[in-house]
């Protein structure tokens, strides 16, 4: 995650001055190529070195991914197109954690590793020969320099980072703990646990985040903000956390998580369709990619780790007040960003 977080702003600058197709072609093919070592090393290190490697090729893939979207569908459409660009990764990153643990009890952890890379390889291939109208984007204004202050000169954007970075903490800190919450909690088995929650998951987190696209493109056809389909997701989302943590009844817990899965799930495809709406067209990869770098390395990095000295010092259960008031800080200031570019929109 810091490798990524880090790699993140370099590679999205350079996706708003490079052929982007290029760009994704290099990542996917560098994952790739970084997944498959991942399984034929002989060290800790080797190990660790190989998968650092997989962030800087995730890093390249979002910010010129996310910015030739923009330019290939029209902008009452870009919510539910960032929407379906994150189902996959959704799906995969779900998909990811349960065959592993199926492909891993009966062939090995490596041939886990071998067969999700050499997919990539083709992949990598297809993606170059990706139709991209402009092989170099045309600056309305001169941001070698300025970029950064052009940035964060727009106040709805640094609401919006700070909102992620409290969101990205909360989901870092819920998907790092679910599990043995529950099984600490309810005298569930880690398998039993672990199927209960990525079925959920899945089912829920692919819903909503079709769900929310949608619905944050209808309301901005209105003039409604996209922000405000973030904030109402997570405001509904907080009394269901509560209801997970304190209820001593399994089924009910099962069914908070998945509403509550469903309702933060929104945030996918509004919140870089977000960025998008209120960035200049000439720098929105290098927005996606600070936003990228913030709410990665102030969020769900370092999530894990306080939930884990908070159960150590109180327990499990007081550690998840945490993430849930961090949700609803978050939700409050997806809905301050709204009333920001309300006003803008007004002079």
């Amino acid at each position: 995650m810091i490798v990524h977080s880090l790699a993140s702003v370099p590679l999205g600058i350079m996706a708003d001055r490079w052929t982007r197709r290029k760009i994704i072609s290099f990542g996917v093919l560098l994952w790739s190529l970084a997944t498959f070592f991942s399984g034929i090393v002989s060290s800790f290190y080797q190990l660790l070195g190989a998968r650092s490697v997989v962030g800087i090729g995730e890093a390249a893939y979002g910010p010129s991914a996310t910015s030739l979207l923009a330019d290939k569908f029209p902008e009452e459409k870009r919510a539910w197109v960032n929407s379906i660009f994150h189902l996959g990764m959704f799906a995969g990153g779900t998909l990811g954690m349960v065959l592993a643990g199926v492909i891993g009890t009966n062939l090995g952890w490596r041939t886990c590793f071998f067969i999700v890379g050499i997919p990539g390889f083709i992949l990598a291939l297809i993606s170059w020969n990706i139709r991209e109208d402009r092989e170099h984007h045309e600056h309305v204004l001169d941001i070698e320099r300025n970029y950064v202050k052009i940035l964060f000169s727009i106040m709805p954007y640094l609401t919006i980072l700070a909102g992620g970075i409290l969101l990205a903490f909360t989901s870092g800190a819920i998907i790092s703990w679910i599990t043995e919450f529950i099984v600490r909690y309810h005298n569930l088995t880690v398998e039993q646990a672990s199927v209960w929650i990525g079925s959920i998951v899945l089912v829920a987190g692919l819903s909503g985040i079709y769900a929310g696209g949608r619905l944050a493109d209808r309301l901005h056809k209105s003039g409604t903000p996209r922000s405000f389909v973030i904030a109402l997701g997570f405001t509904i989302a907080t009394p269901l956390l509560l209801v997970i943590v304190s209820t001593t009844t399994t089924y009910i817990l099962l069914i908070s998580l998945f509403l509550g899965t469903f309702f933060m799930a929104w945030y996918y495809g509004p919140v870089v369709a977000l960025i998008q709406d209120i960035v200049p067209v000439n720098v929105r990869g290098s927005a996606y990619a600070f936003y990228l770098f913030f709410v990665h390395l102030l969020g769900d990095t370092i999530s894990p780790s306080a939930m884990g000295k908070l159960s150590d010092l109180y327990s499990l259960k007081t550690a998840f007040y945490l993430p849930i008031a961090t949700n609803f800080l978050g939700g409050m200031l997806f809905f301050l960003t709204t009333y920001l570019i309300k006003k803008q929109n007004k002079k």
